[in-house]
């Protein structure tokens, strides 16, 4: 069972996620909005996106890694980096873009709103609070895609053949997913788990 996986995740990554507020916070101390450096403004940006990218990176190995040997694999037999380097660069049909791209568009969409912004702190910080929400919900979502990807693998290394898709059953469940809790599929013809966006299905192995 992968709870405790999961929810490590969520708490390593709500470290990074509150840096990356305060960061977000600072910067919006950080320019005179008299006479905005359009420069240094994108040499800034740019320069904390690289650093919260590295830290997030770094965490998304960390759990790929944990994800798979919990799930049996071995360590020994698994590049946790270059897993992950592999599943951030390729097209996730779930989110319907390329991690690495999208961080980038992200990034640029920050520096064009900043510079777009009129003149207040006001502004500047629904910009900076705009950015950051869904910066944040792309690195959670896929934190629990990286966890499961890696399970998956696992599993597919010690032989395993089928696994139950596991839902959360409460008011929140999807009927896609709810209708999908308990049953058993071929690991090699299981849909693709998680089933949508925010999903909290799991594959336990059989």
């Amino acid at each position: 069972m992968s709870e405790d996986i999961f929810r490590h995740a969520d708490k390593s990554l709500m470290v990074i996620l509150r840096d990356m507020s305060r960061e977000f916070q600072n910067l919006g101390t950080t320019f005179g909005f008299d006479e905005l450096n359009v420069l240094g403004t994108r040499k800034t940006v740019n320069a904390m996106y690289k650093r919260m990218n590295a830290e997030i990176l770094a965490e998304f190995v960390k759990i790929a890694l944990l994800a798979f040997v919990e799930a049996g694999g071995d360590e020994e037999e698994f590049d946790a980096h270059e897993f992950v380097m592999t599943m951030l660069r390729a097209y996730d049909p779930l989110s319907d873009f390329v991690y690495t791209r999208e961080w980038t568009r992200k990034r640029d969409r920050l520096f064009e709103s900043i510079i777009a912004t009129e003149r207040g702190n006001q502004e500047m910080r629904k910009s900076l609070k705009r950015g950051l929400d869904v910066l944040a919900n792309q690195v959670r979502q896929y934190a629990d895609n990286i966890t499961i990807g890696a399970r998956l693998k696992a599993f597919k290394s010690i032989g395993v053949e089928r696994v139950m898709w596991v839902a959360v059953d409460d008011g929140s469940t999807c009927k896609i997913c709810r209708e999908r809790n308990g049953r058993v599929y071929l690991l090699s013809e299981c849909p693709p788990c998680p089933g949508h966006w925010h999903c909290r299905c799991e594959l336990w192995p059989l």
